[in-house]
């Protein structure tokens, strides 16, 4: 089934993978259109997409100087966010959406990462919505964590890191964990990113692994759940 709506994909790597949510995109009829700014791919214009995703990189939001394609991102994301759009930011994907409007990234005061499977704690929004019936733990890779956009409602955190979830409007959400995981991206990411598993708050590949293997079909049912409500403006549409 192809419904004949645009879902713009970001990715920060020409190599990076859409893990499971590409997959399912496109069983629920909403094949992604792949783009890679920092690769040279143009950003198209928010008038010709229904919705976007942002992934993660291993850049900071604070590159923007170094890498002004980001301040593209930045203008493109507000663009679609305003227009009322559904939007997914993950990771980086994330801390974009929240730096667009008005909120920081920074690194934790003590240094500390997450890389591995952290508990999530849902706020009473975010329990009442998506993270009620959540899984315990998701998948996490970052060292930078964001504070919530005036007019956010913050929706799940963690002992790390107090801001893991937020929605901005009605259909703009901002996850720092990674519900797209699979082991092939998580064993990618260990071979590729080796010397970041030594920094304070990492878990070790065996802990991983291990964790990978009992939450991924939990939370494959999950994002399931999350997609098919967050392409609903779509569908009344």
């Amino acid at each position: 089934m192809d419904t004949g709506r645009s879902i713009v994909v970001i990715l920060h790597n020409p190599d990076s993978s859409t893990g499971m949510i590409g997959g399912k995109l496109r069983r629920l009829g909403y094949p992604p259109q792949i783009r890679c700014p920092l690769a040279g791919d143009p950003l198209p214009p928010p008038e010709r997409c229904d919705g976007a995703i942002v992934f993660g990189g291993k850049m900071s939001v604070n590159d923007s100087a170094a890498l002004p394609t980001l301040l593209g991102e930045l203008d493109w994301i507000r663009t679609i966010v305003n227009a009322g759009k559904p939007y997914l930011g993950i990771c980086l994907g994330a801390q974009l959406l929240a730096r667009a409007f008005g909120a920081s990234v920074t690194r934790h005061c003590d240094r500390i990462v997450e890389i591995g499977y952290y508990t999530l704690y849902p706020t009473v929004a975010g329990f009442t919505t998506h993270f009620g019936d959540a899984p315990e733990k998701f998948f996490q890779w970052h060292n930078e964590g964001f504070t919530i956009p005036e007019g956010g409602v913050k929706l799940a955190a963690s002992d790390l890191f107090p801001n893991q979830a937020f929605r901005l409007g009605e259909h703009a959400y901002g996850f720092q964990f990674h519900p797209e995981a699979t082991r092939e991206q998580i064993r990618h990411w260990h071979e590729r990113d080796s010397e970041e598993l030594i920094h304070p708050g990492a878990q070790t590949v065996g802990t991983q692994l291990l964790d990978e293997k009992r939450f991924t079909p939990i939370i494959s049912r999950w994002l399931d759940q999350f997609l098919t409500h967050w392409l609903q403006p779509l569908k009344r549409s």
